[in-house]
């Protein structure tokens, strides 16, 4: 059975918005950058361009496809596999979430473009652990809220 576009969309949503969220809030504590109402508006702004990311980047596949290479015969949303799974989508996503809030950032705050490489790399050690803790974490609760955990073969097992 494949998934309907609400499982999709609920996935989505459910992963997507707390992911941002981490993305915002560590991008701010890594650039010492206050919390205010600009902070919402790179939430909204980051939430956008992870749901484009997700509608765009082949998620499933790319999991299927590690997973069926490295693990031959396995359920790659169990454990161990899930944590190879995890870290290669982190490191996709968080490269290009990286990119594009740092530019973004900086464009809205009014840094001087010169510093752009600079801040994505200082910026993005500490976005990859955070993602890669958001998708231990926000992944399996995502697929069991959506329904999707039962056409994976069942939420990441300890």
């Amino acid at each position: 059975m494949k998934p309907t576009k609400k499982m999709i969309l609920t996935q989505n949503l459910v992963f997507n918005a707390p992911f941002a969220l981490v993305m915002v809030i560590v991008s701010n504590l890594v650039n010492k950058q206050k919390f205010g109402p600009e902070t919402i508006g790179m939430f909204f702004i980051s939430l956008v361009i992870v749901e484009i990311l997700g509608f765009i980047i082949p998620v499933q596949k790319i999991a299927g496809f590690f997973g069926a290479k490295v693990f031959k015969g396995k359920n790659p949303m169990a454990f161990p596999q899930f944590l190879l799974v995890a870290a290669v989508l982190t490191l996709i996503f968080t490269v290009l979430m990286t990119l594009a809030m740092t530019f973004i950032g900086m464009k809205l705050g009014g840094a001087p473009m010169k510093d752009y490489w600079c801040n994505v790399l200082k910026a993005f050690p500490w976005l990859c652990l955070a993602a890669y803790c958001s998708v231990l974490v926000f992944l399996p609760l995502s697929m069991k809220v959506s329904g999707m955990d039962k056409l994976a073969g069942g939420p990441p097992k300890k």
